[in-house]
């Protein structure tokens, strides 16, 4: 099985371009599961830190609308796996930490 994630997002506009202090970090985390019945095993997983610079970037007037595709990951996981991705936001000085935003998936196989 071959799995990738797409996030897109529309910001709001900043005074400020290019703000690198918006995250203390951010990541998507890419899964290939088990399809089983009640939950599914995770085979594989990878974090990809990316995000965090295309989250904070911007056009010259302050626009954070964006996207980011992670690389394929893939896994011999048989007929009946499915992948999952769940993407952490670690806001700047807000002292909570990573925030889980867990997404739904796509139909496309």
């Amino acid at each position: 099985m071959y799995a990738y994630a797409e996030a897109k997002w529309d910001g709001t506009a900043f005074r400020e371009a290019d703000d690198s202090t918006i995250f203390d970090g951010a990541k998507l985390r890419l899964q290939i599961k088990q399809f089983r019945q009640g939950t599914d095993p995770v085979v594989i997983e990878r974090d990809f830190t990316a995000i965090e610079d295309r989250l904070e970037d911007s056009t010259s007037s302050g626009n954070y609308n964006g996207h980011y595709r992670t690389p394929t990951i893939s896994h011999g996981a048989g007929p009946r796996a499915l992948a999952d991705t769940v993407l952490f936001l670690d806001w700047h000085g807000d002292g909570r930490g990573y925030g889980r935003h867990d997404y739904t998936a796509s139909p496309t196989v």
